[in-house]
């Protein structure tokens, strides 16, 4: 008898184990996650980090001679548009500007290096330093478009924006 009920008092302490494990499980999963809004801000760094990398490549592209040269730029304009790309994703469309103009980028300057290794024309010399000098100013608003709680600052988006449709008809009107 004796036996049996402390079979019953492991038993029902097991089960009460369970229940209290199952419901602080549940307590876990219904409380707001402050994890998420970290990995936002995680990302939005990245994409900083990127967009200035980009933009000191700008920086040492506008005395490139030939598009050989101008590999290093291709690779952080990919590498800023991919990141902007997936923070946008994140942030949603409708909160952050696409900025496409990085992407306009790099196809302009695999364009220009379908040819091969050739010298840079005048034209596309003039274009890199002007881009550069526009670029320099969508990364001061960049590095001030989340703010601290990690929302976006509409007014830094809007000259973001400016700023990328500025870009956007630089590029397209080369």
């Amino acid at each position: 008898m004796r036996r049996r009920r402390s079979r019953d008092l492991l038993f029902a302490g097991l089960i009460l184990l369970l229940l209290t494990i199952l419901v602080y499980q549940g307590y876990r999963m219904m409380r707001p996650q402050a994890g998420h809004a970290d990995a936002e801000k995680m990302l939005y760094e990245v994409s900083l980090f990127q967009m200035q990398v980009l933009n000191t490549s700008l920086m040492d592209a506008s005395d490139s001679e030939n598009t050989s040269q101008l590999n290093a730029l291709k690779l952080a304009a990919y590498s800023a548009a991919f990141a902007h790309d997936r923070l946008v994703n994140s942030l949603g469309k409708d909160k952050v500007y696409s900025f496409s103009a990085i992407g306009d980028l790099v196809d302009a300057l695999t364009t220009w290096q379908i040819g091969g290794n050739r010298p840079l024309s005048e034209v596309e010399r003039e274009l890199l330093v002007k881009y550069s000098e526009l670029f320099s100013g969508a990364v001061s608003s960049y590095q001030q478009l989340l703010s601290e709680s990690g929302h976006v600052i509409s007014s830094k988006n809007d000259e973001l924006e400016k700023t990328g449709k500025q870009l956007a008809t630089l590029i397209k009107g080369k």
